[in-house]
């Protein structure tokens, strides 16, 4: 089953199995709903969306930008093992 949360304009996506647990899929964007990828480069260190070219999110390094990824991916991990959460099957 598919799970997102929605969190400064990006929309984190995952996937709750009862078997496998959680597993990280993708980050896309809510404005456009593309692919996020987030940049290292030089001192432009961040989460930009190359389709609608917003700027979503800009940090001061790049171990910031890795915490603040997984900060979101463990609050969507804690939403796969609540009760309600592992109990619904997907039709998909």
């Amino acid at each position: 089953m598919k799970i997102t949360r929605d969190e400064d304009g990006l929309k984190f996506i995952g996937e709750c199995d009862n078997r496998k647990g959680f597993v990280a899929i993708d980050i896309e964007c809510l404005r456009c709903g593309r692919r996020i990828d987030p940049h290292a480069e030089g001192r432009d260190i961040g989460l930009e969306c190359a389709g609608c070219c917003t700027k979503i999110k800009t940090f001061w390094s790049e171990a910031d930008m890795h915490v603040y990824l997984a900060e979101n991916w463990n609050r969507l991990r804690q939403a796969c093992t609540h009760p309600s959460v592992t109990t619904v099957q997907s039709s998909e």
